[in-house]
């Protein structure tokens, strides 16, 4: 019987039913502890005490709870109340696909957006050995903001694992002739599942392949009256390709006849592979559409060829001077290639800016503003933006006299002529999200406080939008009329794709959520909100009186640079920042950058050389963290993120044998060797506790407990004594970090250093045992931490204390292998080691600067030390697998798009 809206089980309070199917039910619910809605799948009660049936219910939570990715509907808990076993699932607010094609196909750059969102979400669960198996419409849905979900894991089976005797789904079941067991959707299961035979990964690309086909044609790809014509129709039919618009590109069209044939062994057989071939087209999807003609012989060939190449180029070039629209509405696209020497900077925050009327380009290279005025052919320093730790976030007044910019070592906004001179003074910035100038001042988010208003020729800032201590606003912009504000929203250190987009009032303070899950968003004069979710920006028509968004949402760029996570944000995490900029003539620019493996969180493990050059270690790139080398020169221990948790692992820096998993059960981070390499220390919860164990570095053995942590509060290893008697570690508790002394004789600790600190204490012994240098976060007003300082201190404490000098700056500090200096990761600007004397008496020395461009702060920078020194002065490190376009070597561009308002409006239409 279906329940009833108000029916409690446990903490949820059902409030509608959603829908019902051979594998549950599913109701939207609200979870009255959390205060937020959730779906809940119960069995229908005819299969409620089936064994084998509740036995494939426990296993679609194993599968879901083993996934951990945008793209999949996330599972919050397997629960009992009253009898009735259920799953707490994620609510995705939206429209499935079904529901989607019921008003017909879908525009073809919608279709590959969609396409390619869920191949991410198939890659995650094939990556983790499960497949799918009821891939299909019905099972995805679209939010608001344009993200896709793959739901329903009831099918789902891990992969190269023994036959478990599945039984028979009664809705999916058709003849019992074959040896094997049916379980899928007719029409879109694969033939060897039709024929029950083994599924794996690539029967999900076969049910992928049905999805897109009716993505783009509006009809199944098999068809039939009843289940068993649909079934003979996968078994004995070809796919009719040519109901899919006629000029699909060509090797969309390959790629898709590839996903449905019917041998898998002449399938795809990755999702990998076939994102890899959306991603290979690029920008050319939408420029391959045109109907093909008659071959010309060569030579007409060759001269219509050159003859196109030489318009191109005079078109370009003219484009590049002027940067004016096209009078014919024309949409004319070219890159600007940065000067040779010039790299972005600072690419957590705003790199490009344009002016109103078009005719000017600011960026952000070599930690300073180049100007280019787009009748010239070159670009200029700003003379005055030379500033100590570099410039960030450029914006220009509204007559494009002005460049206002925040600088990074006194956190100051400035103003500066665009000519050049002496910049003027703003206020004071300490955490910058976005800036916004136009004729009601200069906007800008700031961490815990909301949006602030300033004039721009200084002041005291004002608060106009208040949130929350433990929130994050961004890209603020005010509405035509000045009585709301358009921004972006999201809480503490979660990913900005997962973010809101909102509007405030300014009469009233109402707060109307326009967009879920999504950033960046500013709003264009054609009566649009572009807006961006991973490196896409989106477009949907959005009317600033009622406040409302109208009509579908569709992808217009694709491969925006989001740049790398700002300092504190957890890797894998996307910047609020989406690299792009237009003006109100009707021009884009866009620094291009297609997603990065350091931009999803994953990264490489290196040794660097004295001459600071990267020697990658040839691991696969992971979520890597917290790398610390033996005290004997010979393993490398660090920590892996992966959606299951996180774990120890070994590998022998040799690499004569393979990476090594050590820690089992609960989450497991943080190693710390032991001095004679035999033991490693790491932060576990396995017992319930965030306490410490130790373990045998070769796995021999279990691990045993070092310290208990009290309720509330966690353990972080630090660092072992050369003499094997001592362990420093980090104790959080009441939002603080302490730093405490553990004897490892009889595991009693006490305090250590008289520290009390809002960011993480991190420590570090002397190789001869008698100092112990620590870094913790100052907190100058109360209310956040505004600078790090590290700290020398005899060991065992005499009292006696040296500050490491202020110009030393950053944190992670990490004796050299001599112990003759201190090492320091200074974030985004640069590492540094500063000489020490410790006899007679302690005395700091000379400091050095040993690298630029932070090879070593991308993850997460400000949070941790994910360093450590080699017994022969080397650096072991974490360090971006994929340099981000931002930044990186090479050839770093703006891309621009003449007359892109024409085009918008195209592509998203007001009707």
């Amino acid at each position: 019987m279906a329940m009833l809206p108000g029916t409690r089980l446990g903490a949820y309070e059902v409030t509608a039913r959603i829908g019902v199917g051979g594998m549950g039910e599913v109701y939207q619910a609200t979870d009255t502890r959390l205060k937020r809605q959730v779906a809940i799948k119960v069995l229908p009660e005819a299969f409620a005490a089936d064994p084998d049936r509740v036995a494939r219910f426990h296993r679609e939570a194993d599968a879901v709870a083993a996934l951990n990715h945008p793209g999949i509907a996330a599972i919050y808990d397997l629960a009992e109340a009253g009898g009735t076993t259920f799953l707490v699932l994620e609510f995705v607010e939206g429209e499935t696909l079904a529901d989607r094609l019921a008003r017909g196909p879908l525009a073809v750059d919608e279709a590959v957006g969609i396409a390619r969102q869920i191949l991410e979400a198939l890659e995650a669960a094939h990556e983790k050995g499960i497949c799918h198996r009821d891939l299909k419409p019905a099972n995805v849905s679209v939010t608001r903001g344009g993200v896709v979900k793959v739901l329903d894991f009831g099918l789902a089976k891990v992969l190269q694992r023994s036959k478990d005797g599945d039984v028979i789904d009664p809705s999916t079941t058709f003849g019992g002739t074959s040896a094997g067991v049916i379980l899928g959707t007719a029409g879109y299961m694969s033939p060897e599942q039709a024929k029950g035979l083994e599924a794996d990964q690539r029967s999900d690309i076969f049910s992928f392949g049905c999805i897109l086909y009716e993505l783009l044609s509006g009809r199944r790809a098999f068809e039939g009256d009843t289940a068993s014509e649909q079934l003979a129709s996968v078994l004995k039919s070809d796919v009719d390709l040519s109901r899919v618009p006629p000029a699909l590109h060509p090797r969309l069209f390959e790629m898709l006849r590839r996903c449905l044939e019917k041998n898998p062994r002449q399938r795809w057989h990755a999702a990998a592979d076939v994102r890899l071939q959306l991603d290979a087209m690029g920008a050319s999807l939408a420029d391959a559409r045109a109907p093909t003609t008659a071959a010309r012989p060569l030579w007409q060939q060759v001269a219509v060829v050159a003859g196109v190449l030489t318009v191109a180029a005079l078109a370009a070039g003219f484009a590049a001077w002027t940067l004016k629209p096209d009078p014919s509405g024309a949409v004319t696209r070219f890159t600007l290639p940065l000067p040779e020497g010039q790299q972005f900077s600072h690419a957590g925050r705003q790199v490009v800016a344009l002016s109103r009327d078009g005719t000017k380009l600011v960026y952000v290279a070599n930690r300073r503003l180049y100007l280019r005025h787009m009748s010239d052919v070159e670009s200029r320093v700003i003379a005055g933006s030379e500033l100590p730790d570099g410039v960030q976030s450029p914006v220009f007044s509204p007559d494009g006299q002005w460049v206002a910019f925040r600088s990074v070592g006194d956190a100051t906004l400035k103003r500066l002529p665009v000519t050049g001179g002496a910049p003027v003074t703003i206020c004071k910035n300490e955490t910058p999200f976005g800036l916004n100038w136009s004729e009601h001042g200069l906007l800008f988010g700031e961490y815990g406080k909301g949006i602030l208003r300033v004039s721009p020729d200084g002041g005291t800032p004002e608060v106009i939008v208040a949130i929350a201590a433990d929130e994050v606003a961004d890209a603020p912009q005010m509405l035509p009329g000045g009585k709301a504000v358009l921004f972006s929203i999201k809480k503490g250190n979660d990913d900005w794709d997962k973010g809101r987009i909102v509007v405030q009032s300014l009469a009233d303070g109402t707060r109307t959520t326009v967009i879920d899950g999504a950033a960046a968003a500013q709003y264009v004069p054609t009566g649009h909100l572009v807006y961006a979710v991973s490196a896409v920006l989106f477009a949907v028509r959005f009317d600033a009186d009622s406040l409302r968004t109208r009509g579908r949402t569709v992808s217009i760029v694709e491969g925006v640079d989001r740049g790398g996570p700002p300092t504190g944000v957890k890797p894998g995490s996307r910047a609020a920042t989406a690299q792009y900029a237009f003006s109100s003539t009707g021009s884009l620019v866009f620094v291009p950058g297609a997603r990065s493996a350091a931009a999803d969180g994953r990264f490489d493990l290196a040794l660097f050389d004295r001459k600071q050059l990267p020697q990658p270690l040839g691991l696969p790139p992971a979520r890597y963290a917290a790398a610390r080398v033996s005290p004997d020169g010979k393993w490398a221990a660090f920590e892996r993120e992966e959606a299951g948790g996180t774990d120890v692992y070994l590998f022998e820096l040799a690499g004569t044998s393979a990476i090594r998993r050590l820690t089992f059960g609960g989450k497991s981070r943080a190693p710390v060797w032991s001095a004679d390499s035999q033991w490693i220390a790491f932060q576990s919860d396995r017992d319930g506790d965030a306490a410490i164990f130790w373990q045998r570095a070769d796995g021999s053995g279990t691990a045993d407990r070092l310290t208990t942590a009290e309720p509330g509060a966690i353990h972080i290893p630090q660092a072992a004594s050369p003499d094997g008697a001592h362990m420093l570690f980090t104790m959080l508790k009441d939002r603080q970090y302490s730093l405490w002394d553990l004897t490892l004789k009889d595991l009693r600790a006490s305090p250590f250093a008289n520290v009390q600190s809002p960011l993480l204490v991190e420590a570090a012994f002397s190789p001869d045992g008698r100092w112990v240098v620590y870094t913790a976060g100052v907190d100058r007003d109360g209310t956040r931490p505004e600078i790090m300082i590290s700290c020398v201190e005899p060991f065992p404490r005499t009292g006696a204390k040296y500050q490491v000098p202020a110009q030393v700056g950053g944190g992670h500090p990490v004796w050299s292998a001599t112990g003759d200096a201190i090492l320091i990761n200074r974030g985004m600007s640069s590492d540094a080691a500063i000489s020490v004397m410790t006899t007679p008496r302690f005395v700091f020395g000379r400091l050095d600067v040993i690298a630029h461009g932070s090879r070593l702060s991308a993850h997460p920078a400000f949070t941790r030390r994910n360093w450590d020194v080699t017994a022969d002065g080397r650096i072991l490190g974490v360090t971006p697998a994929a340099l981000p376009t931002l930044g990186a070597p090479g050839a770093p561009q703006i891309a621009v798009v003449l007359n892109w308002f024409d085009e918008l409006k195209r592509l998203v239409p007001s009707n």
